[in-house]
């Protein structure tokens, strides 16, 4: 039974203890950041015009800035800076080529870390074990192609006007929690916020989780054939800049059959190496904290491997400093989530970024093992 609340946790839903408890016990509010622009009143969509609106918004501007859309051939490079303190840290060179359907060419190289992933007929070649992506280079790819929604009939929805520089944005605040359904105020700590310039139908900011936010940069006016391409984008995680992007090249993909040739490349599965991120949540009883107002909540963000393990473990946000200890601790002994079990004869073992979210709360009633 814990093993499946906590498969929810995929989806933003329920972790422990139980449903019951977990309705009754309130958030405190998210931090203040310079990049936190719903800032007021959120408004619930409520019907079907306004959610075909809404949705429209954010795919037309997910597409206006993606490569992969419509199929053109592509090679696009990317030179971005790390800093903090994880073994990720320092300067990265990724480039992203498919000269044509079925085939996907991306490497990368970095600080002690250096992987060429080549894909034909959706098989991964690879020069390095599939879970092992660092984690900086995992937020990259995410902040260029992993950036969409899930917008499925149990995703929540509210808009706030925001402003930024100047400009007139639309903030989309995206939940697939049962606890916030349908409530007006600012932003919850279960939102996704995606803030969209309508005008320019680019994607202004992304910020997965509150405390992580990516920024970006369109002034340079940078085209891929119909595609608005960010030349540049900052990451910024409870307010320090952790990754400074930018886009050295984008065009078409030129003919290289050597880069196609999967000679000293291991066969590592069919599909994916990777995946967008995924979301956890666990309530953790402990004493010294009130519930009156919701306890309090420590983010973290980490790498999950294929057997369910958490590793490069970090703190995004904190409401209190002194549980960010405890909350790594227990973090390191996760071993839970949709992650965990054997993959399939033949599939790819994939790593992900994760962002794990732990309310601590005073003890109430029967909890769950």
């Amino acid at each position: 039974m814990l093993r499946l609340l906590r498969a929810f946790a995929f989806f933003g839903l329920i972790c422990t203890p139980v449903i019951a408890q977990m309705a009754s016990i309130q958030e405190p509010a998210v931090p203040a950041d310079p990049l936190e622009l719903v800032t007021g009143d959120a408004q619930p969509v409520q019907d079907v015009n306004q959610r075909a609106s809404t949705i429209g918004l954010l795919i037309n501007a997910y597409q206006h800035g993606n490569v992969r859309e419509k199929g053109y051939p592509y090679d696009l490079k990317t030179k971005f800076t790390a800093f903090g303190s994880t073994s990720s840290d320092g300067v990265w060179q990724m480039e992203n080529t498919s000269p044509g359907p079925n085939l996907y060419r991306w490497t990368a190289q970095g600080p002690s870390y250096s992987v060429v992933n080549l894909y034909k007929s959706r098989v991964l070649y690879s020069n390095q074990p599939a879970d092992s992506l660092p984690l900086r280079l995992t937020q990259v790819r995410e902040a260029i192609f992993f950036s969409q929604p899930m917008l499925g009939p149990y995703a929540s929805l509210r808009t706030a006007a925001a402003t930024l520089n100047g400009a007139d944005l639309v903030c989309v605040l995206v939940s697939h929690s049962l606890r916030n359904k349908n409530t007006g105020g600012g932003r919850h700590w279960d939102d996704q916020e995606y803030c969209v310039d309508p005008k320019l139908n680019n994607l202004v900011t992304y910020s997965p989780i509150p405390g992580l936010y990516v920024l970006y940069d369109y002034s340079k006016g940078l085209q891929f054939h119909d595609r608005a391409i960010a030349n540049k984008f900052t990451i910024t995680q409870g307010g320090h800049t952790i990754i400074e992007a930018e886009t050295e090249s984008v065009g078409d993909a030129k003919e290289n059959p050597a880069a196609l040739d999967v000679s000293g490349l291991n066969a590592v599965g069919m599909g994916p190496i990777e995946s967008p991120p995924w979301r956890l949540r666990s309530f953790v009883p402990t004493t010294g904290v009130s519930n009156d107002g919701g306890g309090q909540i420590v983010v973290l963000h980490g790498m999950q491997s294929s057997n369910g393990r958490l590793s490069d473990l970090e703190v995004i946000e904190s409401t209190n400093a002194s549980l960010n200890s405890a909350a790594l601790e227990y973090a390191a002994r996760w071993q839970s989530g949709p992650m965990g079990h054997d993959v399939e004869p033949g599939a790819t073992p994939q790593s992900h970024e994760v962002f794990l979210t732990l309310q601590y709360v005073a003890p109430r009633g029967s909890q769950l093992p």
